[in-house]
């Protein structure tokens, strides 16, 4: 059990690793743009809200939300059939 858990943990700080990243990125990419747009998801047990400042914004969250999701079934499927 051990196993999945130091699994979960190095997987979530993976994440939020990278969107330090790409928050930092996309800071840098505005300021030199001069103009911004802003997307977010606030994800509630299994409902997501999701908004975003234009469509391609938006559908770009909307995609990453559909990833997370099934990243979380998988992982919720893979841990009853291993225990």
């Amino acid at each position: 059990m051990s196993e999945i858990s130091s699994l979960y943990f190095t997987m979530g700080l993976i994440l939020v690793i990278i969107g330090i990243i790409f928050i930092i990125l996309s800071s840098i990419r505005m300021i030199s743009r001069g103009r911004g747009e802003s997307a977010g998801l606030i994800l509630i047990g299994p409902i997501p809200i999701i908004w975003g400042t234009s469509r391609k914004i938006f559908a770009i969250t909307t995609l990453i939300t559909a990833l997370i999701i099934f990243i979380i079934l998988i992982s919720w499927i893979l841990s009853i059939k291993g225990g």
